[in-house]
């Protein structure tokens, strides 16, 4: 009933069972069995699954079950309408999967049906073993061998019944819960029979009194041996003998397992510009890393014991820590590329800056394609003409300028086949200017023509330059890491909002930027007049009290944009407020010619929303700035 079925798995799930899976039938059948699921999903921890043959599952039906199992199982068999309910369960967003006992005459129709199940949205396949008296029904050894091909080639995920034993050729993740093959029935799992008896598994015959869940666990911590037994019908590979352990040979089992999870990879393209302020200094620069510099690999002890010597950190770097896999000089400019997950060579920039260049910080982490972006300044508006009129479309894209051309070719494509590696780029750049000068810097798109002849057209007009530098601090404590380092700034002004410093009315940025490296922070320089902020303010999670459902407190956007132009907009220097709702908070991206303002009322409103707030700055117009800093390298 429902009142004894809740009773015992209420009392296992307090004993410290993990999951139930209802089926041996049809569970849907059951009386009640909307009113048990409700009850076990708000009053316990058990993870509610469920195997059916899908044909009571209909859109009206399954509604009070929506959300409530982690997993629905469909048992197929023919002549049953168990597509109807896959589809109904897919309507609903539930993970699904699909049971299939194979014999031999079930093989040739098993790879159209994969095919179907994927249409179908099934998640994966169980490939069970018959148990029985229908010896026809048991694989030969040539269906083992087939059905290993398929699974090995199935467009879908297998799972392989216990059941099967090793009596089909293919690896297992791990090799049973004793180490020799053993399917864990009656260890790692029991049946409970509609009659109140605890079974091994659903195979086994006879049983243990199993009324309440005291008694289901006394059957299993005391009886074990009689649980694990094996099943005396046809088809049950579980050893015979048990207890003659010593003549057990454990299987070979693969060297590298795979086991699905859930992941998510913010990897992409690591890119440091450092622009010298002469070309012998770039060349300087790059003498003391080359001699030893192996690519995409660790750090050589020369380049730690030079970081120490240099001052540029203040305690031994990272085991972890690589060099680039791409790294030389164009010019005045050291560029250097790598894969990873954020800023890969902080060290390297910091000695960069000690070291006198400016270090380009509009693209530092990318997942866009990588361009070089340069500018060849010709003897002449003539000579410029005639330099633009060379076909280089399989390579980058030309744009005449006056007595300029400026050119974009790509150098990280993510998958093109095209890609350049950074020295084939460098050597077209170098070949396509000859003996004028060169200047070059890196920018990621998208970099379409229409983009680049837009940002182009406004080099006209004159655009102030307004130096400044933002310190971010990531992860615990950032807030009170970035206060305690404004108290370090002794030149220009420090404003301080969540993990970021900034710094304004700042002449020379060297000393703040080694310095914010040192402290374990990341540096950007800003040029622009106006600036992008970036603000989050993100509300802390309830966690739910058992059997409730936790309310997730929500950020009023109407009222919090109403708060923001009232505070904000009295200043004329507030250009763009764009609030939007994220997950426990909001987003705001504001534009503004006077960011030391905004920066310090961001602070008292998250204070007021109760939110932790984190900020980000860039400059605004990356491409027209970048134009900007390559013509004055070539006319220098």
């Amino acid at each position: 009933t429902v009142a004894s079925a809740s009773a015992a798995l209420s009392g296992l799930a307090a004993a410290g069972t993990l999951e139930v899976a209802f089926g041996g039938g049809e569970p849907f059948a059951f009386r009640g069995f909307a009113e048990l699921v409700e009850d076990l999903y708000a009053n316990t921890p058990l993870v509610l699954n469920v195997t059916t043959n899908g044909t009571l599952i209909s859109k009206t039906s399954f509604a009070p079950y929506a959300g409530r199992f982690g997993q629905v199982r469909v048992s197929i068999y023919e002549g049953t309408g168990w597509r109807d309910g896959c589809r109904v369960l897919a309507a609903y967003g539930q993970r699904w999967g699909a049971n299939l006992i194979v014999d031999d005459a079930m093989l040739e129709k098993l790879p159209a049906l994969m095919a179907e199940l994927v249409v179908l949205g099934c998640y994966d396949l169980s490939l069970l073993a018959y148990i029985g008296p229908d010896a026809s029904k048991q694989l030969s050894l040539a269906g083992r061998a087939r059905l290993a091909a398929i699974a090995q080639d199935a467009p879908l995920a297998c799972r392989l019944s216990v059941c099967f034993g090793d009596t089909i050729p293919l690896d297992r993740l791990f090799d049973g819960a004793d180490g020799f093959g053993d399917c864990g029935a009656g260890l790692d799992f029991v049946t409970i029979t509609p009659d109140q008896k605890i079974l091994g598994c659903s195979f086994q015959d006879g049983g243990l009194p199993a009324t309440t869940a005291q008694e289901i666990v006394e059957a299993w911590q005391n009886q074990g041996s009689r649980l694990a037994q094996p099943a005396q019908r046809n088809g049950c590979t579980r050893c015979k003998d048990n207890a003659n352990v010593a003549n057990k040979v454990a299987r070979k089992v693969p060297p590298i397992a795979i086991w699905q999870a859930y992941s998510g990879n913010n990897s992409g393209e690591c890119v440091m510009v450092a622009k010298f302020e002469a070309v012998r200094d770039a060349n300087d620069y790059l003498s003391l890393l080359l001699p030893t510099w192996t690519p995409s690999s660790s750090l050589p002890p020369d380049w730690r014991q030079l970081m120490l010597d240099e001052g540029i950190c203040s305690a031994a770097l990272p085991e972890w820590r690589e060099t680039p896999s791409q790294l030389l000089a164009i010019g005045r400019s050291v560029i250097a590329l790598s894969y990873g997950l954020g800023d890969e060579f902080p060290e390297l920039r910091s000695l960069a800056w000690k070291k006198g260049a400016y270090l380009v910080t509009g693209d530092i982490h990318v997942h866009e394609t990588l361009y070089l972006l340069a500018v060849v300044r010709a003897s002449n508006h003539l000579d410029a003409q005639e330099l633009a009129k060379r076909d280089i479309s399989e390579i980058g894209q030309s744009y005449l300028h006056g007595d300029l051309v400026f050119l974009t070719t790509a150098v990280c494509d993510f998958g093109s086949p095209d890609e350049q590696s950074l020295k084939e780029a460098a050597d077209f750049l170098h070949e396509f200017a000859g003996a004028r000068p060169l200047a070059v810097e890196a920018i990621s798109g998208p970099l379409d023509q229409s983009t680049f002849i837009t940002a182009k057209k406004q080099l006209g007009a004159s655009r102030a330059v307004t130096k400044r530098l933002a310190i971010s601090f990531n992860g615990e404590d950032e807030q009170t890491k970035a206060e305690n380092f404004a108290q370090l700034v002794n030149d220009g002004k420090a404003s301080v909002a969540g993990g970021c410093v900034l710094v304004s009315g700042i002449e020379r940025r060297k000393r703040l930027a080694v310095l914010g490296y040192r402290y374990g922070a990341n540096v950007y320089a800003l040029d622009g007049a106006e600036i992008c902020i970036y603000a989050s303010f993100q509300l802390p999670t309830v966690k739910p009290q058992k059997g409730t459902c936790a309310q997730q407190p929500v950020i009023d956007i109407a009222l919090l944009e109403e708060e923001l132009r009232r505070k904000f907009t009295a200043e004329s220097h507030l250009k763009l407020i764009t609030p939007h709702w994220m997950k426990h908070g909001a987003h705001l991206t504001i534009h503004t010619a006077r960011p030391d303002f905004v920066v310090t009322e961001l602070s008292p409103i998250a204070q007021s929303l109760g939110a932790q707030l984190s900020v980000g700055i860039s400059d605004i117009g990356k491409l027209g700035l970048a134009l900007r800093r390559l013509m004055a390298d070539v006319r220098r």
